[in-house]
């Protein structure tokens, strides 16, 4: 599958203004926002929409960004502002991909509705779309043209059916005919979740030892992502998520890899892994071994006492902070405790039954011996639940005050079982929030990235890991992180002792980050600081299989990078003027006098970094070149330090090549003669002015990797 890359070089001139749709979602957003934090939003929604392409050219262009937001920090308030940013400078289209769960998707919709339509105050300049089909391609055409120029918002699941069927809209005539070369914002949310390419992993599990990319498989969504960006001229790509690690570390396919990125600041009233695991850490509670749960570790046969004390605990923040205090109109616990859907089950089971024993409980009379037990055992719990609070300076009511809340908001606790097979709730179901003064949720994945558990106070989250847990793994399960200031005393996170340590080392490197993407404009840049960090040990690892570096690294490989050629002919000369050569010595012809460069190993990453493809297999090809290389560099004994790009030839005349420009291919062999009968592996640009080759010895691989660019004629003997 070819995919035509377009040129972004008209794009960085773009000067985007604050408008009339910018200004009235700020003006409502300063009801929960100050000043400062108004001013924040706009200037980072700024920068992000600078660096798309220029609505205002009619011509083809494309661009890819990545913005990084703490999790649960407000990305959704940032590409809502966005995309009125975007509607006040003439992108006429705004696709999100909203996760991979329905309950994702409609979560998303709801809240384009309620900031950009205002409950159908806008409805002439936003019109929304949830997963359309082609049965929708007439009215998308009729509402682009439409005199107001509304903005099409079209929510989409992030499935490979769902965004291969918005890819078909984009190619119909009808759509093609009105939408032309007028802009389109592409929101990725979460985009390091499915988005990326899975083939490393799955390939390397395949017996077969095909030495060809072309015969592995690519994710089905990655591929529908390049065929819907391959449908619409001029786009952009906007990839957020809260956890770049992933994409960082495993070099971002050309395809998708972005230009530019913007770190986002958070509100004041944020509370986030800093908060929980440096500022407060009396805010976590651990959970002792014996009450950790894993399915096959350690199957719980009984609810376990922690889970009682959160349970009591919840149901008294209720009373404290929603009875009496009236700081909110409802608070809510969560119970993560494992992926296995039974999990859930047996947890909300355990939690149904304790409530409906508490109802009956506490309806009995004064002298009832269950009753009494069931008021001490709260009464002792009680110190727990004021421990945060100050006496000097908060109102602390007694225990007394609290009981005489707790049989309402017992009565009044709705129960959810959040899991995807759940027929009569379903992945669907939406939680009625300002239904109920208390709600217990329980589930895990559909708990988990991207889902927002709206005031969440208590968090229970017994999940018990048999291996080192990944960062960004561990960290999206964090649905405690959030705007919780106002209750933030009466927060606390049940989790067991390992995980707790996991967590205050992510929150160390989280902030390091934060702080390298920050200061660096540069990717590449931000991903060799991740390549050497110690505390990455847990999640950096080479997926490549040995197979994958056996067969599809070595030999001969022509790689294709037409659609690029301009771009990679400015880059090689550029590369060439700026690197001083060393001569080999002389063998008396042109054809074999050569000339090298010894350059540290990241140069040489840079160097194929820079190299630009437009298909998925050799774009693979490169990419775990890269990672081999990367791995290679950050082995702790003899790590490989130094390769040497060889111009070869480098005086010689140039040859012309056969080329196909149906397929886009050379159809006749670069290379040939005796001196090139060794192993290696070949990307071959263009047919072109150069010859390089970069050669490099590590234990017993010899890998020798070829690039030739050029525009005509090829300089290759």
């Amino acid at each position: 599958m070819e995919i035509q890359i377009i040129s972004t070089g008209s794009s960085s001139s773009f000067a985007p203004i604050i408008g009339e749709k910018t200004t009235e979602l700020m003006e409502r957003f300063k009801r929960k926002l100050d000043q400062e934090e108004v001013d924040n939003l706009i200037t980072e929604t700024t920068e992000i929409l600078s660096h798309c392409t220029n609505p205002h050219l009619d011509e083809a262009q494309s661009a890819t960004n990545l913005v990084v937001g703490y999790v649960q920090s407000g990305k959704t308030m940032s590409f809502t502002t966005l995309s009125a940013m975007a509607n006040d400078n003439g992108f006429r289209v705004i696709v999100y991909f909203a996760g991979t769960k329905t309950n994702l998707l409609t979560q998303t919709t709801k809240r384009l509705r309620k900031d950009l339509i205002n409950n159908g105050a806008n409805n002439q300049f936003y019109k929304l779309h949830e997963n359309p089909s082609l049965e929708e391609v007439q009215r998308i055409r009729n509402e682009l043209q439409i005199s107001t120029k509304p903005t099409i918002l079209i929510t989409v699941l992030k499935h490979y059916k769902y965004i291969n069927a918005l890819a078909d809209i984009f190619n119909s005539q009808q759509v093609k005919n009105v939408l032309k070369n007028n802009a389109v914002l592409i929101i990725d949310d979460e985009a390091d979740q499915a988005s990326l390419n899975g083939y490393a992993y799955k390939n390397s599990k395949k017996e077969s030892l095909s030495e060809e990319w072309e015969e592995d498989e690519y994710t089905t969504t990655y591929r529908s992502i390049l065929h819907l960006r391959n449908s619409i001229p001029n786009h952009s790509y906007i990839q957020y998520t809260a956890t770049p690690q992933g994409p960082l570390l495993i070099s971002i396919l050309d395809l998708l890899s972005p230009k530019h990125h913007t770190v986002l600041t958070p509100g004041k009233q944020y509370t986030g892994g800093k908060t929980f695991f440096i500022d407060k850490p009396g805010l976590v509670l651990t959970i002792p071994d014996e009450q950790v749960y894993n399915s096959k570790k350690n199957p719980l046969t009984q609810c376990p006492k922690t889970l009682v004390d959160a349970l009591q605990i919840h149901l008294m923040n209720v009373a404290l902070v929603v009875c009496i205090f009236k700081k909110e109109n409802y608070l809510s616990m969560m119970i993560h405790a494992d992926k296995d859907q039974d999990a859930s089950r047996t947890f909300y089971i355990w939690v149904k039954s304790l409530i409906d024993m508490w109802t009956e409980m506490i309806n009995a009379d004064e002298n009832d011996l269950a009753k009494i037990e069931l008021v001490e055992s709260f009464r002792q719990i009680y110190p727990e639940v004021i421990r945060e609070y100050d006496k000097s300076t908060d109102i602390i009511p007694s225990f007394e005050e609290i009981l005489t809340q707790l049989p309402d908001v017992i009565f009044d606790t709705n129960i959810e079982l959040i899991i995807s097979s759940n027929k009569r709730q379903g992945d669907n179901k939406e939680v009625d929030w300002e239904g109920s003064p208390s709600h217990i949720l329980v589930g895990a994945e559909m708990l988990n990235r991207g889902f927002t558990v709206e005031n969440l106070a208590v968090t229970y989250m017994p999940r018990y890991s048999i291996g080192k847990s990944t960062a960004d793994t561990i960290q999206q399960r964090c649905r405690f992180f959030g705007y919780k200031w106002n209750y933030l005393k009466s927060c606390r996170v049940y989790l067991p002792t390992d995980t707790c340590i996991e967590y205050a080392e992510y929150v160390e490197h989280e902030e390091e980050m934060r702080k390298w993407l920050k200061e660096n404009t540069n990717l590449e840049a931000v991903e060799q600081l991740l390549i050497i960090s110690p505390r990455l040990n847990a999640t950096r690892k080479n997926i490549l299989s040995i197979n994958t570096v056996q067969t599809k690294l070595n030999g001969w490989r022509k790689m294709n990078a037409f659609q690029m050629i301009d771009e990679n002919i400015r880059f090689v000369e550029q590369f060439i003027t700026q690197t001083i050569f060393e001569n080999d010595k002389d063998y008396g012809t042109t054809d074999r006098n050569h000339r090298f460069a010894k350059l540290p190993i990241q140069q040489v990453i840079e160097f194929l970094s820079n190299f630009k493809f437009s298909n998925m297999p050799d774009t693979a090809r490169k990419q775990a070149t890269m990672r081999y290389l990367k791995y290679l560099a950050s082995k702790e004994n003899s790590p490989l330090e130094h390769a040497y790009i060889i111009q070869m030839a480098y005086a010689g005349e140039a040859r012309e090549r056969a080329f196909d420009e149906q397929t886009m291919k050379l159809t006749t062999n670069l290379h040939s003669g005796a001196q090139f009968q060794v192993k290696r592996s070949i990307l071959v640009m263009q047919k072109f002015v150069l010859k390089i080759r970069f050669v490099f010895n590590y234990i017993k691989l010899n890998l020798n990797v070829i690039l030739s660019v050029g525009a005509g004629r090829s300089l290759i003997h």
